[in-house]
């Protein structure tokens, strides 16, 4: 027995498992990740004078591309109802920026550049700017695994 499906299209799929952002400058910024779908994920509790300046892709210490956002973290598209925190009983914003068609741009869109990587690690930057200060600082996502899936017809063989 088996099973065909169809994938839409060329993508990645990200794991990040740097784990939460903890910053004591800005302690209403509870998180910021990547999601599965690429997806760069924002939680705060308050609204903020945050910008989101740009994302640099890297691999071991080369950077590989850069995508320039320059937003206020509070006009990033809503990401689901905000909720409460148990612990905290605070109510935690949640916002989304996409990123994958800069994946397939950075990377390739049938995994060109991802596929000549080879072994060694890769990282993404995110700039931060305050915009009261025009201080910017960097959260570093560095526990990050990267999956290319080709679009089209496949065939899944369970295996018994």
């Amino acid at each position: 027995m088996y099973y065909i499906y169809i994938v839409p299209e060329n993508h990645y799929s990200i794991l990040d498992q740097t784990g939460k952002v903890e910053l004591k400058d800005y302690p209403e910024l509870k998180d910021m990740s990547l999601e599965y779908n690429a997806d760069l994920s924002v939680e705060f509790t308050e609204l903020i004078n945050l910008e989101l300046e740009k994302v640099n892709f890297r691999f071991n210490d080369e950077v590989i591309g850069t995508v320039e956002i320059n937003k206020n973290l509070n006009d990033l598209k809503d990401f689901a109802e905000p909720y409460i925190d148990e612990k905290t009983k605070e109510k935690i914003i949640r916002k989304i920026y996409p990123l994958q068609k800069e994946f397939l741009r950075i990377l390739g869109r049938n995994a060109e550049v991802y596929d000549s990587l080879e072994d060694g690690r890769f990282y993404i930057d995110i700039y931060i700017k305050d915009l009261k200060t025009n201080k910017t600082f960097v959260i570093n996502r560095n526990n990050i695994f990267l999956e290319f899936e080709s679009g089209g017809p496949k065939i899944f063989i369970p295996s018994v």
